[in-house]
């Protein structure tokens, strides 16, 4: 997951759509791409599996990090042209993946995550805890967002305190993983339906 983590940030210097997505459109600067190590996933079916393998992973590793999946043509990755934001554990290292669609298609989902691995648990999981955790115990309280982007976009604006859940469902574990930085959990849902 960190050597897929590199080749996405890798793709999206090399990718000017992509870069101008996130930098143009969303307002990223280049701290911010470091700091949350966002990436692209190249669309041509299965460049990061062919990565990986020739990086000594088997395929069934490559599988079980959720990483894959099947197509009608075989393996391929499961990403494919889209935003990549890593989702990382409290200590900041990857366990999974938010991946957001570059190019609007109505047919295809705007954001797809990974699914539940070994490492990754979307019911345990508060994603950007391990960038805003000591902000959180300095402010006494941390704010609960409803998407990885709203979080990235409080971080560069200087509101470090903020996290999100994986969608809007939150759940017992995702509070008692906060509660030890700080009992105060506020909400800053979107004000549509889901939110």
């Amino acid at each position: 997951l960190e050597k897929t983590t590199k080749f996405y940030q890798a793709n999206l210097l090399a990718n000017r759509q992509a870069l101008n997505y996130i930098v143009r459109k969303r307002g990223f600067n280049k701290q911010t791409l470091i700091d949350f190590r966002l990436g692209y996933s190249p669309n041509n079916g299965a460049a990061l599996v062919k990565f990986l393998t020739k990086e000594d992973y088997s395929i069934k590793e490559i599988s079980m990090a959720g990483l894959t999946s099947q197509r009608r043509v075989g393996l391929g990755d499961m990403f494919r042209g889209r935003i990549m934001i890593p989702l990382a554990d409290q200590f900041g290292k990857t366990i999974g993946f938010t991946a957001r669609i570059l190019e609007d298609n109505p047919n295809a989902p705007k954001y797809i995550n990974t699914p539940s691995t070994p490492l990754y648990d979307k019911s345990r999981h508060v994603y950007g805890l391990h960038l805003a955790k000591k902000a959180i115990q300095a402010s006494k309280f941390s704010v609960l967002a409803e998407g990885n982007l709203d979080v990235i976009s409080s971080h560069q604006a200087g509101v470090k305190n903020v996290v999100a859940t994986a969608g809007t469902a939150l759940t017992l574990a995702q509070l008692k993983t906060l509660g030890r930085f700080s009992p105060d959990v506020r909400l800053a849902f979107d004000e549509d339906r889901a939110g």
